[in-house]
């Protein structure tokens, strides 16, 4: 660890003496640190944009067609989060839990939904609000199938007034920026204080903590996941800070190195980096403009499957339902945003084939949006006379994403999902599926 100290801060100080460097010089490095620092902090949370998908929202404002808006909105909301960490350093405002919990707020954007497992081993979905201390526990497995449980919900606010209370008797210690800024980084993961952005919001405030002591961000690269988190399980076992601290310290050098070499006038962008920008534009382009985007596919690969599945799994149950039907409205805009014809196929119990035949709808190469509902209707179970049980799934899909509503307001349930993940869609329709019968069983017994 003292070798690794010492280096950065032999490097810090060679920094130190070509300051103050060129606006220009500090402009094109803090901009490269803040993009790569977007990318990596969030992809190692397994956020899907690549780097350049990132570059090209933040720069230019694009968004990467078939990506989750959920992605979308947690790089915006981290970029939010690193200008507010400059602009508190800038402004030397105090580190406390106010800070850290309007800081979160900046960071997740709008409240959300997402998937949980409780200690059963039961998948869950839990609501995420914004700068509030979490109110159910939220422990994970290790990389040996343990389970690792972060401090619980009663104890957040006595064990993150704790975190502050120590944080600032080692400034006033003069302890080493670095050992302070990994150790806050690895208690701050320990507690886990929210529902959801602990491991970004524990990189963003480790950072905070090392700019404002002069030194440049510690960045953890996406390839590295594996390694960082294995420091901080090893630092957990042996209740030993030193090799994390150590980790840090290396991950200080890549930024301090653009730094120096910027100063000396040498280039700090990767070669590839404008190719990558310019790709991504021309492809963003041609998503935005006239050719809108391949609905055939989204149609075979997506729709298709998925309401053939939704239709198969329904008729299993539906032979218990004295009546039974199934609907898909299918409904599009051209790219010029006119609307294209509403198709219907309604399927009764009787026939012949249950199969949605989405495929055989004749549609352009390429739409604007794309509208789907897929619904069923159940009555009369068990031969007894009932209202009818209604099961629904709405879709709409344009160049930007892809949302969904699985729903059913006799069951009074509604899950809410982004993206073209197949499985998790079927998924989602089998819970719905088990309300059912659940349902089913507790107005029936």
């Amino acid at each position: 660890m003292v070798n690794a100290l010492e280096n950065i801060t032999k490097l810090k100080r060679e920094l130190d003496d070509l300051r103050p460097l060129p606006q220009t010089v500090l402009a094109q490095v803090e901009q490269k640190l803040r993009l790569e620092s977007n990318y990596h902090s969030n992809a190692i949370e397994g956020n899907t944009l690549t780097l350049g998908e990132t570059r090209s929202l933040i720069l230019h404002g694009l968004t990467a067609h078939g990506k989750p808006l959920r992605d979308h909105l947690d790089i915006q909301g981290h970029d939010s989060a690193v200008k507010a960490i400059e602009a508190a350093v800038n402004e030397e405002q105090e580190l406390n839990e106010v800070f850290i919990r309007n800081l979160h707020r900046v960071l997740l954007k709008e409240p959300y939904t997402t998937k949980a497992e409780t200690p059963h081993g039961r998948l869950i979905e839990r609501s995420i609000s914004l700068g509030e201390y979490k109110t159910v526990p939220n422990n994970v497995r290790t990389s040996t199938g343990e389970t690792y449980f972060f401090t619980p919900p009663e104890q957040v606010k006595q064990a993150m007034s704790d975190l502050i209370d120590w944080y600032r008797a080692k400034e006033r210690e003069d302890e080493h920026p670095i050992v302070i800024a990994a150790t806050f980084h690895y208690r701050f993961v320990r507690i886990h204080p929210f529902d959801d952005g602990n491991g970004r919001m524990a990189r963003l405030l480790m950072n905070m903590i090392l700019i404002k002591h002069g030194y440049t961000v510690a960045m953890i690269r996406r390839e590295n996941r594996d390694e960082y988190l294995g420091k901080l399980e090893q630092a957990d076992r042996t209740e030993d800070l030193s090799e994390f601290i150590d980790y840090v310290a290396g991950r200080c050098e890549y930024a301090l190195d653009l730094y120096l070499k910027a100063a000396r006038g040498e280039p700090v962008d990767d070669i590839e980096d404008i190719d990558n920008e310019i790709a991504l534009f021309k492809q963003s382009l041609s998503s935005t403009g006239n050719q809108g985007y391949s609905s055939k596919a989204i149609v075979a690969d997506l729709l298709s499957p998925f309401y053939d599945y939704c239709t198969e799994k329904t008729w299993r149950i539906a032979d218990a339902f004295g009546d039974a039907y199934a609907s898909i409205d299918f409904n599009g805009t051209d790219t010029a945003g006119e609307a294209i014809r509403g198709i219907v196929f309604v399927i009764h119990r009787d026939s012949p084939s249950f199969q949605s035949r989405l495929c055989s709808i004749t549609v352009p190469d390429h739409l604007g949006s794309i509208a789907t509902v897929f619904s069923a209707g159940l009555r009369n179970y068990l031969g007894k006379q009932s209202e009818s049980i209604d099961l629904r799934v709405e879709n709409n899909t344009d160049m930007h994403q892809c949302k969904w509503r699985i729903s059913s307001v006799t069951l009074r349930v509604r899950w809410e999902h982004e993206g073209q993940d197949l499985d998790e869609l079927k998924r989602l329709y089998n819970q719905l599926l088990r309300e059912l019968m659940k349902y089913l069983d507790r107005n029936n017994s």
